[in-house]
């Protein structure tokens, strides 16, 4: 057994807290695995268009900014798409609290790739819930743009939204997909804070279909969670 001791615990527990951990090593491994094998994926499909989104952001709200710009002086952009649609009374909780975890972690990974979170909702309306939460990630709107469409992050409808990552990348100065989490079982799970931190504790992930917060969306749970 290793060295690492903590106040009156006993053997049984020692022991099985490092089989445990041999286990956690294996995941963090597998984990750098598949991170390596998407770094291998061949060259995705060029951008369908340069797309023209409306900033929704203190500051310059409702200005025009392409997809291109959205860049800046990076290669790599990482654009996550919230379901928050034009009818939607509030945002999705699921997306939001995502998008927390998000707003606090942008500046440290606008260090490497741009990172901006995009929603169907009008500028105006993605602004107002901005004010209330968020004060870092650039936020975009893609009203008046098919990139959900095109992209697979709604279904039939604009109001109908996924939530969806996508990563693109500049090269040869061109646009390219690089990838995108396909389907809900392949989500973002592992940068989630909420689940992960409950992930530690004895209690496990609570039975809940989102993370408790302190509003509702009313469209979301008649559409979404209530859907026959």
């Amino acid at each position: 057994m290793s060295e690492l001791r903590y106040p009156n615990e006993s053997r049984e527990y020692r022991e099985a807290r490092e089989a445990l951990l041999k286990e956690e090593h294996e995941l963090v491994d597998k984990t750098k695995s598949v991170a390596e094998k998407r770094r291998q994926l061949p060259l995705g499909g060029q951008l369908k268009e340069d797309y023209v989104f409306q900033w929704a952001n203190d500051g310059k709200l409702g200005k025009s900014v392409k997809f291109s710009e959205l860049f800046g002086d990076k290669n790599t952009l990482l654009l996550y798409s919230f379901m928050f649609g034009p009818n939607w009374d509030n945002p999705c909780p699921s997306c939001t609290s995502l998008v927390d975890g998000f707003d606090r972690t942008w500046y440290s990974v606008a260090e490497h790739a741009a990172f901006v979170a995009i929603a169907k909702a009008p500028a105006e309306k993605i602004n107002a819930w901005d004010k209330k939460r968020w004060s870092h990630i650039p936020l975009v709107s893609g009203y008046d743009s098919s990139y959900q469409a095109d992209y697979k992050c709604q279904e039939d409808s604009d109001d109908m939204q996924l939530p969806v990552m996508h990563v693109f990348k500049k090269q040869d100065g061109k646009i390219f997909h690089f990838w995108g989490t396909e389907g809900m079982s392949n989500h973002v799970d592992t940068v989630w804070p909420y689940w992960n931190l409950m992930d530690f504790t004895p209690e496990g992930r609570p039975d809940i279909p989102t993370p408790p917060q302190d509003f509702r969306s009313e469209f979301l749970e008649k559409n979404y969670l209530n859907k026959e």
